[in-house]
């Protein structure tokens, strides 16, 4: 017979659920979200057919459920918006990318802008950190107004499509969407990687590998840290 203990420590155990394979293996599943994520954006940008829009469309759900672990949400929100992509494929196209843009802008300025709170390490010092260790003053001065620079850069890039729609020539509010954000982006890391080795003297810069690595750590790291605050 069991006594009491005995009892609650197996009522305890039961009730807690075993890991999935893929809990228990998270960088798969966010390889699998991006995989899906980049199959879907492609899709979408090679036809505007009907079904390459529900298939593009359905592609996201996935991985909307594979990073969520709401399959049931998700298999919910595909059984609304496939149906419409095949009614309005050039509309749901349009609408699906403009989503994807601003999710994707107003993610990295969110965790920019919530680093730079008083409470919290800017995010460009947490990822710096992570190579060198303890970093010097001059090092905290520049990484701090850098996350700065990424947090301006960012809003620019979330409103610059809604000015381009109001100011700039017909159909210059998908400049931005269709790479143009991605390959500003890329410039200003090239040219912030030579005006670093010129503004921090005697110092061992690390190469723009390492610093991306340290800055996709350091993001993951703040994303769970609010996550728990949350």
């Amino acid at each position: 017979m069991f006594n009491a203990g005995q009892m609650v420590q197996l009522t305890h155990t039961s009730m807690i659920a075993k890991p999935t394979w893929l809990q228990r293996h998270p960088s798969v599943r966010r390889g699998a979200v991006a995989a899906l994520l980049s199959c879907s954006i492609l899709v979408g940008h090679t036809s505007a057919a009907a079904l390459a829009c529900a298939f593009s469309l359905l592609l996201q759900c996935s991985a909307a459920a594979l990073l969520t672990r709401h399959a049931g949400a998700f298999a919910l929100m595909a059984t609304l918006v496939v149906p419409v992509a095949f009614y309005w494929p050039q509309q749901a196209l349009v609408v699906d990318h403009c989503a994807l843009y601003v999710l994707s802008m107003g993610i990295m300025l969110f965790v920019f802008a919530h680093s730079l709170l008083p409470s919290r390490q800017p995010l460009v010092a947490v990822a710096a950190s992570r190579v060198h260790g303890p970093l010097r003053a001059d090092m905290v001065r520049y990484t701090y107004a850098l996350t700065i620079f990424w947090t301006l850069f960012f809003a620019a890039a979330l409103l610059t499509p809604a000015l381009l729609f109001w100011l700039g020539p017909q159909g210059a509010w998908r400049w931005p969407q269709s790479g143009g954000a991605f390959a500003a982006a890329l410039a200003f890391m090239l040219l912030e990687a030579g005006v670093r080795r010129i503004v921090i003297r005697n110092f061992k810069h690390a190469s723009l590998k390492t610093t991306v690595t340290a800055f996709c750590k350091a993001r993951a790291a703040s994303n769970r840290t609010t996550a728990s605050d949350a």
